[in-house]
């Protein structure tokens, strides 16, 4: 029997209205090589695993189920759970190549997984790490966007990737199996979620970027991102430059770069910065020691002198940062 090509990973929880168009999507893919397809189930209260399990009498040999505890009247880290989750799907998978697919978005080519494949098995992009494509954002049929307007395959160094703050969807990321041993931890195990996964992939190479639309992003109004408002989202990502910092030096300057806005949000509005804000990530930000998000969610307690200071770092490399964008436009690279 041949050996299994690639693993796709979906991670679900409360998602029964959407995970059989996810499934569906695909099943329908017309590949040339072996696969498997990995749920991971988040303790879903719904029937988002009964459906699942359906899909699995179905196609028994591909699909397998894996469900995490969960008590319901725990509150639990929506990042720890997502991370916990994708990170046992990596140590059941399989296959060469890996993707990951959010369990209420959906491909729409039957050939996407085909084309990444044959891509990243040639001689051409062998020092590629993965491949990414166009998304739709998609609110309904009706009422959709793509994420990325470059209209030509590129080859997009992983330094640059990260400086520019370029962004490609997790759904279109199709990667070389870089944990066959299992998780390496190289990204702690409370944070291997979105941007830090991506972090963990330009470690190890370059990305190829192809211009075909090949999934939606589904906008689903009450997600757990969704839900939490302007100033969570730049503490989030400020976390996410603690643990850049501590995982791989050599990506210091791309990562300030990448992270000045949610510190410019979070210096331009201090007062959003309310003890039970502060209170939610207070044990997390001791636990991990996360030294530059305390820095900066601190900004009102500091000294008159030492908020001078950190304005001023903040708006000499926002400048610098101006200077490089500007430089990236008139270059035209990666537009």
């Amino acid at each position: 029997m041949k050996d299994i090509k690639l693993s796709v990973l979906i991670t679900t929880y409360n998602l029964e209205e959407y995970v059989g168009e996810t499934l569906d999507s695909v099943m329908n893919q017309v590949l040339d090589y072996r696969f498997e397809v990995l749920v991971g189930d988040d303790g879903s209260s719904d029937k988002t695993a009964d459906i699942v399990r359906h899909w699995m009498e179905k196609y028994p040999d591909i699909i397998s189920l894996y469900v995490m505890d969960r008590d319901k009247d725990k509150k639990y880290n929506r990042i720890e759970r997502a991370s916990k989750n994708r990170i046992n799907l990596i140590n059941h998978a399989k296959g060469e190549y890996l993707i990951f697919l959010d369990g209420d978005d959906f491909y729409i080519d039957d050939q996407k997984l085909n084309k990444q494949i044959k891509l990243l098995d040639s001689e051409e992009y062998k020092d590629c790490v993965a491949c990414g494509h166009n998304v739709w954002t998609y609110y309904s049929e009706d009422k959709k966007e793509k994420i990325n307007k470059r209209e030509d395959r590129t080859v997009i160094s992983a330094k640059d990737y990260w400086k520019y703050g370029m962004y490609l969807h997790s759904d279109s990321i199709m990667f070389r199996n870089i944990y066959k041993d299992g998780y390496n931890y190289r990204v702690p195990e409370a944070y291997y979620d979105d941007n830090l996964i991506m972090f963990d992939l330009l470690s190890e190479g370059d990305i190829l970027y192809i211009p075909d639309t090949m999934a939606c992003y589904r906008q689903v109004e009450n997600s757990s991102w969704n839900s939490v408002g302007d100033i969570e989202k730049s503490i989030i990502n400020l976390i996410d430059l603690d643990i850049e910092l501590k995982i791989n030096k050599d990506f210091k300057k791309e990562s300030m770069y990448r992270h000045l806005y949610p510190v410019y949000y979070i210096r331009r509005h201090p007062e959003e910065v309310t003890d039970e804000v502060y209170n939610k990530y207070a044990s997390q930000i001791e636990r991990d020691r996360l030294s530059w998000t305390k820095h900066w969610l601190n900004y009102r307690k500091h000294s008159a002198l030492k908020r001078f200071r950190m304005s001023a770092w903040l708006i000499f490399m926002l400048v610098k940062y101006v200077f490089i964008k500007i430089g990236r436009v008139v270059l035209k690279k990666y537009i």
